[in-house]
């Protein structure tokens, strides 16, 4: 049986897990229910995350004893990415609830009415520096600073991955990170200053498109990013949550 929409956007974020850890030469491993890391993930990534829906809670319940049998002094988290578990009882808190959202191919793509934005790809290792630094400064990520880079210079060599960065006067501002997987490319780290996110948005959907024709574009949003996804033409596909237990 093919996989559903919501699955294939579920694999498409473990594929991204796999890319970070691979990057940062960090260990981790994917079976049939789960992706998990060995070791700490690198800022706003989960230790664990539930890729098939059939994982039920008793399986939950193995790999966090496992988990748990190793130091952990930073805590760990999870991300349920089918909203199907409620793990306050084994002490962890929700940080937040999101929705995955999907956009078909087969939807027209409306060009923002004023752009003010220039928008390329990011293929040098100095642009990518820049593209970090400006992504560092969003004020949705800025918390972790200082810090390492965030991205790996070596994911500018693969092939399914691709940054978007838009300028203004020559400085990048805004920006967002494609990840194909298998049917789908998925929509990241959308950033950009709160009076460029609409043009921001329409933007790296009209990117996505040229970048990768007839594919649909998936990811997670909430807040005001998921109501801006909503208006580029996503619909929601379902809830995810995710849970962090202190160390």
């Amino acid at each position: 049986m093919s996989p559903s929409k919501l699955e294939l956007a579920v694999l498409n974020n473990v594929r991204w897990y796999e890319a970070m850890f691979a990057a940062h030469g960090l260990a981790s491993e994917t079976d049939a229910l789960v992706w998990r890391s060995h070791e700490t993930p690198p800022p706003f990534h989960s230790n664990l995350v539930v890729l098939s829906p059939t994982t039920t809670q008793a399986d939950i319940e193995g790999y966090a004893a496992e988990i748990e049998s190793s130091p952990r002094p930073t805590g760990w988290s999870l991300k349920d990415s089918y909203a199907r578990f409620d793990l306050a009882a084994r002490g962890f808190s929700m940080l937040f609830q999101a929705e995955w959202i999907w956009r078909d191919p087969s939807l027209a793509v409306a060009a923002p009415s004023s752009a003010r934005l220039s928008w390329v790809k990011v293929i040098t290792p100095l642009s990518f520096a820049e593209w970090e630094q400006a992504w560092s400064g969003d004020t949705r990520n800025e918390a972790e600073e200082p810090r390492n880079r965030q991205f790996p210079v070596s994911l500018l060599g693969s092939p399914d991955h691709t940054f978007f960065a838009g300028l203004l006067d020559g400085r990048i501002v805004a920006g967002g990170i494609a990840n194909r997987s298998p049917g789908v490319v998925g929509l990241s780290n959308a950033f950009s200053p709160p009076e460029f996110l609409e043009e921001t948005w329409a933007a790296l959907v009209t990117a996505l498109s040229v970048a990768f024709p007839a594919t649909p574009v998936v990811g997670f949003e909430r807040g005001t990013d998921l109501s801006i996804a909503k208006s580029a033409g996503f619909a929601t596909l379902g809830n995810l949550r995710l849970w962090c237990r202190p160390g």
